[in-house]
Parts: structure tokens; C-alpha cells; sequence
């Protein structure tokens, strides 16, 4: 019975099972993190409206997941499995950047009374408190406290010549969301994965909100960005799939 229990948690340690049939913020950070370390993609997480910290905790938990998956693929008993496990650029931690104005919504005349001023309110100090608890890897977190439009400055000289490989870009707003994409645009690489929790929000209109954001920046991007999935009520998911 003892060699069966190992026996399984060996064999769980071979795959990572995770949440991928889940359709919520963690199914979505699952299946990012798994296509990130799928393809052995350097880059590191940006998050823009932290809220509560809830999202970020969650993304640190799928990346937890797959970095334990690929250590274990150190002593696979395929060499090929080991060149390629040991080679790859994953096994460096990535840093985590965390944006927010930490005092919720800014003033805005998006007419939603969700995303009006002052709602989705959180106190950096807690979320620092709250992410360093559950941050049993040692990652970096970088915190950005204000508008993006004069944070994102400071997030692109933290990057320096560093690619992004997850953007989750979990703000609402038409302005925001435009603030957030103009900060990272020159990060982007082929493969990066942009997560936008408010997409369909605005009764999925085009003319507002997240969805009239990204359609600006995508007429003027280098990048062609391609549908992956939706997920939870009103997310979805894209990947930069071509710079020519």
C-alpha cells in the first residue's frame, strides 16, 4: 500500500495536472504558465490591477506547478529530457510586476457603475503582506503604486531589455487597458500571452472598455495576436504570434 502511495506521487510529479479543464482565473493561469513552459519561454509577469493580490497569488501558484514539473524532469531517465530540462531558460526565476493605484478605481466616464471611482479597492501594504506568505519560491515582486499612464514608465525601465511572457490585464477601463498595452508593447515577444479578465464586460460592445483598447493597439502593433480561449464570465486570452 506504502509503494502504491509513492508510486502515484511519483507519477504525479511527472505531469502537471493542474486546473487546465477549469474555466476560471486559475484554469487560465494554468494553461498561460503551461504554454509558457511548453515552449521554454523566457519572460516575466506583469500584472495591471492587482486588486487584492487573489490574481497574482494564483499565477505564483501555477508557476510554482510547472517549475517543480520541470526540476523534476532533471532525473528523467530520457537524456534528452534532461539536456532540454537543464538548458532551459525557466529555470531562472522570473520577476512579477504588480500595478495598481491601490486606491481603487480612478475617475473615470466609462458610465458603469461597477468601474465606478473608488470600487475594487486594496491596500498595498496588505497585498505585500498577503503575496510574501504564500511566496515559498523566493520570487521578486516588483510594485508599481498609481495610474498607469505614470507608472508605466517606471515598469519599462524595471523590465530593461527583459520580455514579458504573461500580461494579465485585469482593468476594466478603455483608458486603463490602453495605458497598460502602451507600457508593454516594446516587451512583447512572439509567444507572449496577453489575459484580459474584462474583455467581454460593457455587454461584450466593441465601441468600449477593454475589447475598444485592445482593437486600437492591435491596428498599430507589430505583433498579430491570435484568439486562445475564454474563460471564467468575461476573460479572454490571446498570444502574439507574429512580428513581420
Amino acid at each position: 500500500m506504502i509503494k502504491y502511495i509513492f508510486r502515484k506521487v511519483f507519477q504525479r510529479a511527472q505531469i502537471v495536472r493542474g486546473h487546465v479543464n477549469n474555466n476560471d482565473r486559475y484554469g487560465a493561469l494554468i494553461r498561460s504558465w503551461g504554454h509558457i513552459f511548453s515552449n521554454h519561454l523566457s519572460g516575466d509577469y506583469v500584472e495591471f490591477g492587482v486588486y487584492q493580490g487573489s490574481s497574482v497569488k494564483l499565477s505564483m501558484d501555477a508557476y510554482k506547478e510547472f517549475s517543480l514539473w520541470l526540476k523534476d524532469q532533471h532525473h528523467s531517465k530520457e537524456k534528452w529530457r534532461i539536456d532540454v530540462a537543464k538548458s532551459s531558460p525557466l529555470n531562472r526565476l522570473p520577476t512579477f510586476h504588480c500595478l495598481d493605484t491601490f486606491s481603487g478605481m480612478p475617475e473615470n466616464n466609462e458610465q458603469n457603475y461597477i468601474f465606478k471611482k473608488g470600487t475594487f479597492h486594496g491596500e498595498l501594504e496588505q497585498v505585500k503582506k498577503y503575496l510574501a506568505k504564500h511566496n515559498s519560491q523566493g520570487i521578486n515582486i516588483e510594485y508599481y503604486k498609481g495610474l498607469f499612464k505614470d507608472t508605466g514608465q517606471a515598469l519599462k525601465d524595471k523590465l530593461g531589455d527583459r520580455k514579458i511572457a504573461i500580461a494579465n490585464i485585469d482593468c476594466d477601463l478603455l483608458s486603463s487597458t490602453k495605458d497598460s498595452l502602451d507600457a508593454i508593447h516594446g516587451h512583447l515577444q512572439v509567444g507572449s500571452i496577453l489575459l484580459f479578465d474584462d474583455y467581454n464586460s460593457f455587454n461584450a460592445n466593441r465601441q468600449k472598455g477593454q475589447r475598444k483598447a485592445f482593437d486600437n493597439f492591435q491596428k498599430t502593433s507589430s505583433f498579430v495576436f491570435e484568439p486562445l480561449f475564454s474563460y471564467f464570465f468575461t476573460g479572454m486570452a490571446f498570444v502574439a504570434v507574429d512580428n513581420n
